[in-house]
């Protein structure tokens, strides 16, 4: 079961990919967000699993390819745990096989890396929380 945000609280974020600075660049994007909180980073499909049972947030941000444990399944693996979960696949590839793939995984939304800078909008109206787009 998942956590709920009241209105005034921010959103728990994880960011999971396996390229460092590509988290980096979230965190910066997210850190210009009033109603997004990240709380944990992992590189991986194992450490996300990990990370999401334990911080309960209410979205994951999950990159497709990572090694030892991609992001689709560890998207059907969270899910399965926290349904209610909200998962953002994230990819530098943009085809539709991969779009599938998280799709059938269990995720609400797909975005291209190049787009990350639009996570905050979808986020913002995955989780019902459109009005509060204002940004620091």
């Amino acid at each position: 079961m998942t956590k709920t945000a009241c209105a005034n609280e921010p959103l728990a974020i994880l960011v999971v990919d396996d390229f460092a600075p590509f988290r980096d660049a979230l965190r910066h994007i997210f850190d210009e967000s009033i109603f997004i909180k990240v709380v944990g980073e992992a590189g991986d499909g194992n450490a996300a699993i990990e990370m999401a049972c334990r911080l309960v947030p209410q979205v994951i941000v999950m990159d497709v390819r990572m090694p030892t444990l991609g992001g689709a399944e560890a998207t059907r693996r969270i899910k399965r745990v926290l349904p209610d979960l909200h998962v953002i696949g994230v990819s530098s590839q943009d085809d539709s096989a991969t779009r599938d793939a998280m799709k059938a995984a269990g995720c609400s939304a797909f975005v291209a890396k190049e787009c990350a800078h639009t996570l905050p909008s979808i986020i913002a109206k995955l989780t019902g929380r459109d009005a509060e787009l204002t940004t620091t």
